[in-house]
């Protein structure tokens, strides 16, 4: 007979959950405390490797436009939240300041994670406006920018290095914080991001259309109007090893 393991332990029921892509299934074996098998150790982490990160260039400006916001990373993130995709954790992925940049250093709890993160500022009211930012990656595997960030969702520019294999290195996407689903605008395999090089990401919105830039050069566009206002902010996985400075809201 099955019965809730917290319940009672005369009767002892042992749930063991296996996930797969797919979904998941559940079996149950039964049997005494003293029948059970001694848990493994939990799994430790080597820290992950440090970086001496060479200052990023000084950009100003660069559409010549009012700004709306702009950072150097020179203070605390009390203006910035930690937005995490497909992360149930009671902590946030971490993000901290150093050294006059902003560093992702790991995931929720302290767990690296392969998967989203972002950094994110600003008025749920801004709709048309580009946001730069220069990025430093020593490992992580995607950076980018995100914009137009809601309670639905938001859009992403996600970069990979130059190089990468099993996809396309430059990406827009649609993420539906409902379905928890990404959806694919554009994309292209012509460029990336070089390992230990800063790079200078570009996201705007305009209507409709949204376009992405690497290092001054526009990327990528796409038309969507899913969302039509939001948070910005800077993006990539939760596994550390990735650094932004120099981010610019515009008009």
């Amino acid at each position: 007979m099955r019965r809730n393991i917290m319940g009672s332990l005369c009767g002892l029921v042992l749930l063991t959950t296996t996930l797969s892509a797919c979904g998941a299934y559940t079996s149950a074996q039964q049997g005494s405390l003293g029948e059970l098998p001694t848990a493994p150790p939990a799994p430790t982490y080597a820290p992950l490797p440090a970086e001496v990160v060479p200052a990023a260039p000084a950009i100003e400006n660069p559409n010549k436009a009012p700004e709306l916001f702009s950072s150097s990373f020179d203070t605390d993130l009390s203006q910035w939240q930690v937005v995490d995709v497909w992360m149930n954790a009671t902590e946030k992925s971490k993000w901290e300041v150093k050294e006059g940049r902003v560093e992702q250093v790991t995931g929720p709890e302290g767990w690296p994670a392969v998967a989203p993160t972002a950094l994110v500022t600003g008025d749920k009211t801004w709709s048309d406006y580009s946001i730069t930012a220069q990025g430093y990656s020593w490992g992580n595997s995607v950076m980018g920018l995100v914009g137009r960030v809601n309670e639905n969702g938001f859009y992403v520019v996600a970069v990979r290095p130059v190089g990468a294999e099993g996809g396309k290195t430059i990406t827009l996407q649609r993420y539906d914080s409902k379905t928890e689903i990404f959806t694919q605008l554009a994309e292209t395999s012509d460029k990336g991001w070089n390992l230990k090089q800063w790079t200078t990401l570009g996201l705007s919105f305009k209507g409709n259309t949204i376009t992405a830039t690497l290092d001054g050069v526009p990327v990528l566009e796409a038309q969507d109007d899913q969302f039509s206002s939001g948070q910005t902010g800077v993006y990539g996985f939760a596994e550390g090893m990735l650094t932004f400075d120099n981010v610019i809201v515009q008009q």
